[in-house]
């Protein structure tokens, strides 16, 4: 199950930097429509926060296990 820790760990990279973009948008950009840009990302971010989430629910032996088909 390596691709699913693969996958997790390259979603919390992204969701990182997504949060990284959203402190930026909102702090560097003041009177530009930085808290409609912030709010739209950060919609985004927990787009992925809930697939991460997801994802770390899944009991990697029992995924395994049906894709052995045991």
């Amino acid at each position: 199950m390596q691709s699913l820790n693969s996958c997790r760990s390259e979603l919390r990279s992204i969701i990182n930097e997504l949060e990284d973009i959203e402190w930026g948008i909102r702090h560097e950009f003041v009177g530009i429509g930085q808290d409609l840009c912030g709010d739209s990302v950060e919609m985004i971010k927990n787009k992925y926060l809930g697939v991460l989430t997801r994802l770390n629910n899944v009991d990697s032996n029992r995924l395994a296990d049906w894709v052995m088909g045991n």
